[in-house]
């Protein structure tokens, strides 16, 4: 999913939605409502050279995208922990080619996620 795009819109949003089949929770496990809609974290941040693509965006709520922010100034190495699992599951959907094996993963990936959303609640509130 190499493909840059110029910035970060609507149209790149419904290629993550597509590719991930997206439904209800996000990529931390945040439910995704007309109230809490879903925005793109770039992994590796534009100011740091990280480009405009799929394969380095995770799909997150505002209040899950905004708590995670949060959590980059209180706990810099969970925010790190979070983002790598992001990459993690980037890298081991981009190398299964088989759509059940995805859906598999994404119950394995979904249990890891509820931990992510457990520790930076913590986080937000310590």
């Amino acid at each position: 999913m190499g493909k840059i795009y110029q910035n970060p819109n609507q149209l790149m949003l419904q290629d993550v939605l597509e590719y991930y089949q997206i439904d209800k929770l996000d990529w931390l496990s945040y439910q995704i409502t007309k109230g809490n809609i879903l925005t793109l974290h770039h992994i590796i941040k534009q100011a740091d050279g990280g480009p405009l693509t799929i394969d380095n965006s995770a799909p997150l709520t505002k209040k899950s995208h905004r708590a995670l922010h949060i959590c980059e100034s209180k706990d810099n190495v969970l925010y790190s922990e979070i983002n790598k699992f992001f990459l993690r599951v980037i890298a081991y959907r981009l190398a299964l080619a088989d759509l059940e094996a995805k859906m598999e993963l994404n119950d394995e990936f979904r249990r890891e996620s509820k931990e992510y959303k457990l520790a930076l609640t913590k986080t937000l509130y310590k």
